[in-house]
């Protein structure tokens, strides 16, 4: 008798059941958190939890029903603001609204406000609410400043005579990645790009039209930053870091348009090129995509939706050059580097499917991008 798989196996589904399954599932994880909260709201307002000899609804949530810390503080403050506004229980678990956004509208939700703001909230993104409470509820400007961060301790090598630490006697963890890179036929795809550290910049709205950017700068940009100030003094007396950082970057944005893709360039007649640079796209060329396609990826998928990401973008011949395709703009489109891996053919050339190369595009990307 052949056993099922289990809920984790899902090779043998096909692409749409994969997607349909997915669908489900989040259907019954929204449905479920609606679920838990309303339970959790009820056992805080009978009590419970006391004559369950716990003293609080946290320590209830931790020791009794296993919660993670963040995941106890999280619904149990979801579920007191879901029995003030019941409203909210029917949006958790339609996936209108999720636990985070939700939390986002707690400090301005009121009796007042909560069918307008609770409206305008369905469907909404982090960010997105964000933006929506900024201009609402807007907030003072940030002052222009420039911190130095504490000094981190290195952390102390072990010595001879030190014990070896649990760390040390561990083993490696499994799959561990050899310290090698490995070599051969047997050697995985090559990263097109490695990922980066996780970001320590951020940008939160304060108005309509107002943000403020926080990111850490090494000592040589500090001066730049310093110098460039003191020298738009006279024009802008109060010494403000905004107007110096959009001079610059409108310098930065004209230069890099200017040489990936031709823009601004002035237009010449054009003369024979040289056979080192036959497989170059011109300049005229490159103008015209950009002019037609924006500065955004222009794969559509099937269902219509473009993906408009403006990361990674290069120049993609429709119908590969290497056979035959011209480099007229009519053959060219703009593309992210993960819709060029998956949807053109000459990225066999690389050795390995684009299925293959996509999937490590995708972790490398997700690695470089993610923020919280």
């Amino acid at each position: 008798m052949m056993s099922l798989p289990e809920f984790w196996q899902l090779d043998h589904l096909a692409d749409a059941q994969l997607l349909e399954g997915l669908r489900a599932a989040l259907h019954t994880k929204r449905r479920a958190l609606a679920e838990v909260v309303a339970h959790l709201g009820e056992v805080e307002e009978r009590r419970l939890h006391l004559l369950a000899a716990h003293a609080s609804m946290f320590d209830y949530c931790v020791s009794r029903l296993n919660m993670s810390e963040d995941e106890a503080c999280r619904r149990i403050e979801l579920a007191r603001l879901a029995r003030r506004f019941p409203s909210l229980f029917s949006l958790l678990a339609t996936g209108e609204i999720s636990l985070s956004v939700a939390l986002l509208l707690k400090p301005v939700l009121t009796d007042a406000n909560q069918l307008e703001l609770l409206g305008a909230a369905k469907g909404l993104s982090m960010r997105q609410i964000r933006e929506v409470l900024a201009t609402r509820f807007p907030s003072p400007d940030a002052p222009s400043n420039i911190r130095k961060l504490p000094q981190r301790a290195p952390t102390p090598e072990p010595t001879r005579n030190d014990p070896p630490t649990e760390q040390q006697h561990a083993p490696p963890p499994p799959n561990h990645a050899p310290q090698s890179t490995p070599t051969g036929p047997s050697a995985g795809p090559p990263l097109l790009f490695a990922p980066a550290p996780p970001r320590q910049s951020r940008i939160d709205p304060l108005s309509a039209e107002r943000y403020r950017i926080q990111f850490t700068a090494d000592a040589a940009l500090k001066k730049k930053l310093e110098l460039a100030r003191d020298l738009l003094l006279h024009t802008h007396p109060a010494g403000d870091f905004a107007p110096v950082v959009s001079r610059a970057l409108d310098l930065l944005i004209t230069d890099l348009q200017r040489r990936r893709f031709g823009a601004g360039a002035r237009a010449k007649q054009p003369k024979a090129r040289p056979a080192s640079l036959a497989r170059e796209v011109p300049h005229a060329e490159r103008r015209t995509v950009l002019e037609r396609d924006g500065l955004a990826c222009s794969w559509v998928n099937a269902d219509g939706t473009r993906c408009a990401s403006r990361a990674w973008l290069e120049l993609d011949h429709r119908h590969p050059r290497a056979k035959g395709g011209s480099s007229e703009a009519h053959n060219l489109r703009m593309l992210c580097s993960l819709c060029r891996v998956r949807h053109n053919e000459h990225y066999a050339e690389f050795g390995f499917m684009p299925r293959t190369a996509a999937r490590v595009l995708w972790a490398s990307w997700e690695a470089f991008s993610y923020a919280a």
